[in-house]
């Protein structure tokens, strides 16, 4: 997914316009960079989701995580993938979706929207969000204030934990 590799020029700028404060962006440094992830999810395309973008922000205000890319996919009339503003998801709720203009940096390719479009029926939108988990960035400052330094950071997939806990449990 995600077909070309991640620029990292792109990692601040896709937040530009979502009003970080100082204390945030400090917390973005060139200590440590947390894993990539992405995540999209299927709404039907009058949905409330206000309160979900409400809690994505407060996510990106405490610094847990930082945006690099967040696109809403929607279908044409021919059943072809398109990019679609993020105030489409606006239906009147009282919630700023002007706060998320400028997140949209591409980085899902034609591949990755094709999949995504694949899932879609009808009126459903995607709201798929690219995201650097930065829940361990003021920790990694801190040691490496301290005379320390990160060694790995990394990601484990899934399957691969699946397996390490039945041999675990197994082995138990």
């Amino acid at each position: 997914m995600l077909g070309g590799q991640l620029d990292p020029q792109l990692s601040g700028a896709a937040t530009d316009d979502l009003d970080q404060d100082e204390e945030q962006q400090d917390m973005t440094s060139e200590t440590y960079s947390g894993p990539v992830d992405y995540a999209v999810f299927v709404v039907p395309g009058t949905a409330d989701v206000s309160a979900a973008l409400r809690l994505l922000l407060e996510r990106i205000d405490a610094g847990a995580i930082e945006i690099l890319d967040l696109e809403v996919i929607g279908l044409d009339d021919s059943g072809r993938p398109v990019r679609r503003p993020v105030g489409v998801l606006d239906h009147g709720e009282a919630f700023d979706f002007a706060v998320y203009n400028g997140a949209e940096s591409d980085l899902f390719d034609a591949d990755d929207l094709a999949s995504v479009a694949a899932e879609l029926t009808g009126d459903e939108l995607a709201i798929a969000i690219v995201y650097e988990d930065r829940s361990l960035a003021a920790v990694a400052d801190s040691v490496v204030g301290n005379g320390g330094r990160l060694l790995w950071a990394g990601g484990i997939a899934i399957d691969e934990l699946e397996h390490a806990l039945e041999t675990t449990e197994e082995e138990h």
